[in-house]
């Protein structure tokens, strides 16, 4: 019945296991669930509407190469480039996510420069390339484990359950603008489809 309460306390977050090292309470949960649907909203807008403050920490930005499926989506050729963003969200400073954009490069070449501390991407990628996510026009949702890299960023144990979201942002008028994958941590998202 005990071993029972702990794997219940373990799997809705409020106790954690690592391994060699024993059982600890775990973060504390947010007072309130942040939760996505179809229509585009950036984080920082998911938790105003939570009533939650949102917070960005960039881990890294540079340029790398589209890869064969960004290529076709964005409609660039073989050897184009793609500014990645990397940043953790956090909201009310509990950790969400672990955030990574790729706009092109020739439009989102200013995101290498501005200041991604504590903003909206959406906004700064509005302000990069002149045109702002609407919609998601490819949205696809996958549940996964934590890697070592993850969990540290995260503040998770490594094999956590995460939520894995590849999506490919269009403005109004249609026009790619940027793809995302995000890993949100499991027991503090929600996605309503």
């Amino acid at each position: 019945t005990v071993r029972r309460a702990i794997e219940d306390l373990c799997s809705d977050g409020y106790l954690t296991k690592m391994q060699g090292r024993g059982t600890f309470v775990g973060r504390p949960h947010l007072m309130r669930r942040l939760s996505q649907s179809k229509a585009s909203r950036s984080f920082s807008e998911i938790c105003a509407e939570a009533g939650v403050v949102p917070g960005a920490h960039l881990v890294e930005r540079q340029i790398v190469p589209a890869r064969p499926h960004e290529q076709k989506f964005f409609g660039l050729g073989p050897d184009a480039l793609l500014v990645y963003v990397h940043r953790v969200r956090t909201a009310d400073g509990l950790t969400v996510c672990d955030e990574n954009m790729f706009v092109p490069y020739d439009e989102g070449r200013d995101l290498l420069t501005a200041q991604l501390e504590d903003t909206s991407l959406f906004e700064a990628i509005g302000e990069a390339t002149g045109h702002r996510p609407a919609s998601a026009q490819d949205w696809n949702i996958t549940a996964v484990k934590a890697t070592t890299e993850q969990a540290s960023l995260l503040g998770i144990s490594a094999g956590d359950p995460l939520i894995r979201s590849y999506v490919s942002f269009v403005d109004a008028d249609g026009r790619p603008v940027c793809m995302g994958r995000h890993y949100f941590v499991g027991s503090r998202y929600e996605l309503a489809i």
